[in-house]
């Protein structure tokens, strides 16, 4: 038979719309096993600032060393104060009424993330940006030993991603000299791609 409490659970879980657990930090004395020597001492420190992502310098050692033995002061092993992690979740000891009350804030709170998602559809603005690029180059076809300005397709993208752009459109062309003949004889064309780009102006 279906547990219509835990699917309550994960529903209200998955719609993020409430704080449904907590971390707490606690600080214990964590008994090493290790007996108190000089050396077990520096090995432990040396973990210690390891794990707490911190340099093996001169002076960190002494404080990691002055930390631990302090710890281990009462005891004959080594002793570090550790800090551990606890999550607890908000919603094991939740009663069923409660829960029907939570998943009607979560309901609630998606109705108005749906409206707020239409209503920024509905009075929507974009603006545009347009390049025109004679020939797409990649970063890999890059000419070599060359002091002439570079700007690769990717280079491009990126400049007006960072920006908050998109492409809305990209169209190949070809143009010509309109009719009239070159020295050689022959109509000159150029193909040419057509980029247009854009993005959403924020509302104020």
């Amino acid at each position: 038979m279906v547990d219509i409490n835990q699917v309550m659970f994960e529903m209200i879980r998955r719609s993020n719309s409430v704080t449904t657990s907590s971390v707490n930090e606690i600080e214990e004395i964590v008994d090493t096993g290790l007996e108190k020597t000089e050396d077990n001492i520096q090995k432990i420190a040396m973990e210690y600032l390891d794990e707490k992502g911190y340099a093996r310098s001169v002076q960190n050692m002494d404080m990691a060393k002055k930390h631990i033995t302090e710890s281990s002061a009462y005891y004959d092993t080594v002793r570090v104060r550790k800090t551990r992690r606890m999550v607890e979740d908000l919603l094991q000891e939740a009663q069923p009424e409660e829960l029907e009350k939570l998943m009607d804030v979560c309901l609630l709170d998606n109705l108005m993330k749906v409206g707020e998602k239409l209503d920024m559809i509905a009075n929507r603005r974009v603006e545009y940006a347009v390049e025109v690029v004679d020939e797409i180059q990649l970063d890999s076809e890059k000419p070599s030993g060359t002091l002439m300005e570079y700007v690769s397709f990717q280079t491009l993208l990126n400049r007006y991603a960072a920006q908050g752009f998109h492409i809305a459109t990209l169209t190949n062309r070809e143009i010509g000299n309109h009719g009239r003949l070159m020295m050689s004889g022959f109509n000159s064309i150029q193909k040419q791609t057509v980029i247009i780009f854009e993005r959403d102006v924020v509302q104020q």
